[in-house]
């Protein structure tokens, strides 16, 4: 009844005589480790013999063995969690038009697909979606798409998936200054893509990730904490960049989202200048996710170009739609919700970031912001491409639940 380990000299009559994979693409080059990408699912053993894998601690277990006896363990592959999400959407789909609110239903099935950062694709999810949940670190969360590296991007979404007010703050300000330089959410005093001084609105976030992620309290089972499943690769982009003919530090111009999204309804998830990719390693952005103190903090908030490839209106002020997912757990509380993405700025109006209307407003639509109002904040990070599928199919009644193993707590994504 002891384990047998395969590294180990066989005990008595009992020997592992092979172990296959049935779900792998190519058979593992040695045997399985214990927090890798494989699981046991079943073990036959010869001469009557009943053998079980016992995944704590590795090992084989048998009983019955009356005489030489040879096991052969059955192996299959633990899905990546992104792996899995486009497995549950094998209808993909592409989008050309974003002219008008999306209300068209996933059917639990679909999932779209564009071209991202560096022209590499990834899979976003659209209109009235029923299979995005995702239940992690003891939160509720909304997939919002498969970034181009595989890592997958979660906004907040409550406590429970019938929360209707899936915030970290319902009266947040991006900056306490006015300035137009302040819609970023690192600013350089008098600098367009200035990345010198965190803004309020990312101290909130990173006090937020800080208390729920990266204290000794918030692990998973395992003692790890839920900061190791977050990518620092992931780009969150706070962009920056002119319309054309607009001139930046003028008394009248406009961001390049404004003529984006107001005028063309051409959202994108590409971006464009190097400091307005926000990530905590240097080998995608601007490596500017880390909080007062100096300890990664690798979150951020979802762009107005996610939020028009989600379904949101047009962007076009007092056009609401409130079918599509991002509605469902932000449609109480504040006025509207801040999204990274600047719009424009004038005489009388000092330029804040792009809001997504909720409560007050009848659905959501973009709406004008300033810096300095005190509204919803949504938090958004991004699992690693490495974190593994548990359970859950993404509905409300099984959401998705994820683990990690040894190989991918050490790995950036």
């Amino acid at each position: 009844s002891d384990p047998y380990v395969f590294k180990e000299k066989p005990k008595g009559d009992v020997n592992i005589l092979a172990y296959t994979c049935t779900t792998c693409d190519t058979m593992p080059s040695a045997f399985p480790l214990k927090g890798g990408s494989y699981s046991a699912k079943s073990v036959t053993c010869t001469n009557g013999a009943v053998g079980e894998w016992d995944a704590t601690k590795w090992g084989l277990l048998t009983t019955n063995v009356t005489g030489p006896t040879s096991c052969i363990i059955d192996f299959e592959e633990i899905p990546a969690l992104y792996t899995q999400i486009l497995a549950d959407n094998p209808n993909v789909s592409t989008r050309s038009s974003f002219s008008s609110a999306f209300t068209a239903s996933n059917n639990g099935n679909t999932i779209y697909s564009a071209a991202g950062q560096d022209n590499k694709t990834t899979y976003y999810f659209a209109g009235i979606v029923t299979n995005n949940y995702v239940y992690f670190a003891n939160k509720y969360w909304r997939i919002v798409r498969i970034n181009e590296d595989n890592s997958v991007r979660l906004i907040y979404a409550g406590t429970s998936v019938t929360d209707t007010a899936g915030f970290s703050s319902t009266s947040q300000k991006y900056s306490n200054e006015t300035a137009h330089y302040y819609v970023g959410y690192k600013y350089t005093s008098g600098t367009q893509h200035g990345i010198g001084t965190n803004s309020i609105i990312k101290t909130h976030l990173d006090s937020w990730y800080t208390s729920n992620f990266n204290s000794s309290s918030t692990v998973d089972t395992n003692g790890n904490k839920f900061d190791k499943y977050i990518s620092r690769t992931a780009i969150y982009c706070n962009d920056r960049t002119m319309a054309s003919g607009s001139t930046w530090n003028s008394s009248d111009f406009y961001y390049a989202a404004y003529d984006r999204l107001y005028t063309n309804y051409k959202p994108t998830f590409k971006c464009t200048h190097l400091n307005d990719r926000f990530t905590t390693s240097l080998t995608t952005g601007n490596g500017q996710l880390y909080n007062a103190s100096g300890v990664e903090s690798p979150i951020a908030m979802i762009t107005a170009d996610e939020v028009l490839f989600a379904g949101a209106a047009k962007g076009q002020l007092g056009t609401g739609n409130t079918s599509y997912y991002l509605y469902q757990n932000a449609n109480s509380g504040p006025y509207y919700w801040y999204t990274m993405t600047p719009d424009y700025r004038d005489d009388y109006y000092v330029p804040g970031p792009i809001g997504v209307g909720a409560s007050q407003y009848g659905g959501n639509y973009f709406q004008v912001s300033f810096v300095n109002d005190k509204v919803g904040t949504r938090p958004v990070l991004s699992l690693k491409s490495c974190v593994q599928w548990k359970e859950g199919n993404g509905t409300t009644g099984s959401p998705y639940q994820v683990r990690i193993n040894e190989g991918c707590i050490s790995s950036e994504n």
